[in-house]
C-alpha cells in the first residue's frame, strides 16, 4: 500500500463499501506502506509471509530459505530470472508457486492484474471472479499471452476509462461482453475536506506549480526539468513543487547541477497531497503513460488549473482549451503552456468555471461491482 494509482484507487473504493452489508477481506502481499491507515478498520486483512517472499526481488530467496523453504526459494530465482526473458511465462509461474487462501467467497476481486489475475483463477475458490485492468492495454501488452487464456475464466474485466475499454475489446474481443468501465472512486466532500489540512508552506509572489506522482522518466520528470529552465531564461517567477517518491535519483543530482533546486522543491510521498494542490495556482502533469490518473481526478474536484501532455487517456479526462491546456510531450510545449496561463488570467479563469461546471461524485459506482 505504498503510494500509487491501483493503489490509491484501491483505498478509495474500500472507503464506500457498505461493510455492514458485506464482509471484506483484503489479502495483501505485504501490508506496508504509506496509504495503510486508509484502510477501514472494518476491513479484515490477510497476508502471508511466503506471499511476500515470492514477491520480492532477489531478498526474496533468503527470506523463503529463512521460512524453510528451499525449493520455493529455487523456483524464485528461476521466475525473477525468466522475468528478463518472458514477463508472461514468469507471471503464470510466480501465481502456481503462490500458496491458497482457504475458504470460498462469494465474489474475488483481483485489482491488479497479470500473477494476481491467474493466481485468482488458478487458486481461490469463489462464486464470481473479477479482475481489473487499470491501463491503456495496447500499452502495456507484456502479459497478453497468458491474458487471453485467463480473461475468459472470469465473471467481468474493469477498467478505468472508455480508451481502456476500447484497447481491452480490440485485444480481446471474444470477452467484448465482459469489458465493462468503472472509474477510480472519487468523494467530493472527503477530498475537500482533506485539502484544509495546514502544511508548512511559505507564501510566494510568484506562481506555484504544483506535479503529483513518483519522480521517474516514466511521469517525465525529464521533461518538468526541461520546462522549468524554459521558464526561468524567461524570467518567470515560479516555484515548482514535486509530490511523491523519488524514484530515480539521477534527476534530483541534474537539478543541482542545472542550479534549479531553489526553485524545484520535492516534499516526498505524502497520504494526503490535497493541501498542496490546494495551494497550487496550476497543476502540470508531464506524464509519458497514464491508464486513468486518479491524482488528476482529484485536482478536477479542487477545480484547479492544470497543463497535461498527450498521453493517450488524456482525453477520457480533459478537452483541451476548455478544462486544461493539453500539450504535446516536451518540455517546450509544457513551458508554453505554463507561460500561456500565466498571462492569461483570463483563461484560467474559465478553466475553472468549467471544472466547478463537472464536479462528479461517483462514490455510487461501487454498485457497478456489486451488481456482479
Amino acid at each position: 500500500m505504498h503510494t500509487g494509482g491501483v493503489s490509491k484507487s484501491m483505498s478509495s473504493l474500500l472507503n464506500v463499501i457498505d461493510t455492514d452489508k458485506y464482509d471484506i477481506s483484503l489479502l495483501l502481499i505485504s501490508p506496508t506502506g504509506e496509504l495503510m491507515p486508509l484502510i477501514p478498520k472494518t476491513i479484515k486483512i490477510i497476508s502471508n509471509p511466503i506471499l511476500s517472499a515470492l514477491t520480492s526481488r532477489f531478498d526474496g530467496f533468503t527470506k523463503l530459505i529463512r521460512l524453510g523453504k528451499p525449493i520455493l526459494a529455487l523456483m524464485h530465482i528461476i521466475r525473477l530470472l525468466l522475468s528478463r526473458i518472458n514477463r508472461s511465462c514468469a507471471g503464470r509461474l510466480l501465481a502456481r508457486l503462490m500458496p491458497p487462501v482457504e475458504g470460498e467467497y462469494d465474489m474475488i476481486v483481483d485489482y491488479n492484474g497479470q500473477h494476481q489475475l491467474y493466481y485468482m483463477v488458478n487458486k481461490l475458490h469463489g462464486k464470481k471472479k473479477v479482475t481489473f485492468f487499470h491501463s491503456d492495454y495496447s500499452k502495456w501488452p507484456y502479459y497478453y499471452n497468458a491474458d487471453k487464456k485467463y480473461f475468459p475464466k472470469v465473471d467481468a474485466i474493469f477498467t478505468i476509462s472508455a480508451t481502456c475499454v476500447e484497447s481491452l475489446q480490440k485485444y480481446f474481443p471474444k470477452c467484448r461482453s465482459k469489458i465493462m468501465k468503472m472509474e477510480n472512486i472519487s468523494s467530493p466532500a472527503l477530498i475537500n475536506n482533506l485539502a484544509q489540512e495546514h502544511i508548512d508552506i511559505p507564501p510566494f509572489e510568484g506562481i506555484t506549480l504544483v506535479t503529483i506522482g513518483h519522480i521517474c522518466y516514466n511521469k517525465g520528470i525529464d521533461l518538468a526539468i526541461e520546462a522549468a529552465q524554459i521558464l526561468k531564461k524567461n524570467e518567470i517567477k515560479f516555484r515548482w513543487i514535486f509530490v511523491g517518491k523519488v524514484l530515480e535519483k539521477s534527476y534530483i543530482e541534474e537539478i543541482n547541477k542545472l542550479g534549479l533546486y531553489d526553485i524545484m522543491l520535492f516534499v516526498g510521498t505524502k497520504v494526503n497531497p490535497y493541501p498542496y494542490i490546494y495551494h497550487a495556482d496550476i497543476v502540470v502533469h508531464p506524464s509519458r503513460f497514464e491508464g486513468r490518473s486518479i491524482a488528476l481526478d482529484e485536482v478536477k474536484i479542487l477545480c484547479k488549473p492544470v497543463v497535461v501532455s498527450n498521453f493517450s487517456t488524456v482525453n477520457d479526462q480533459f478537452k483541451n482549451g476548455y478544462n486544461a491546456s493539453i500539450c504535446e510531450m516536451n518540455g517546450e510545449a509544457i513551458a508554453n503552456s505554463i507561460i500561456e496561463l500565466y498571462h492569461n488570467s483570463n483563461l484560467m479563469e474559465q478553466y475553472l468555471i468549467n471544472l466547478k461546471k463537472n464536479i462528479v461524485d461517483n462514490s455510487s459506482d461501487a454498485n457497478i461491482l456489486f451488481n456482479i
